[in-house]
């Protein structure tokens, strides 16, 4: 697998799921259903986010050239629980 798939694609496959089931009809789902769903794909983003946030850190520690392929996915991966939260308030 490409670094570039693995980084950048499959954050990116994420959070265009959590957009799809936030943006179904309620009818489809029901509310409280797509509610949850969308909640758990933000959670799920928002752990492999700060996972990825924290290899990114502890490789530009040690010099990693790839370190910069974690910062994107982690901030990929924070877009899902940004939405999340401005749309709480």
């Amino acid at each position: 697998m490409k670094k570039t798939t693995k980084h950048i694609v499959i954050p990116a496959l994420l959070t265009a799921i959590f957009f799809m089931v936030a943006s179904l009809p309620v009818g489809l789902l029901g509310c409280r259903n797509r509610g949850l769903i969308a909640a758990l794909f933000a959670i799920a983003a928002g752990i492999l986010g700060i996972v990825a946030a924290v290899r990114a850190i502890t490789g530009k520690v040690r010099g990693d050239m790839h370190s910069s392929l974690w910062i994107a996915s982690a901030l990929i991966l924070a877009i899902p629980v940004i939405f999340i939260v401005f749309s709480a308030t």
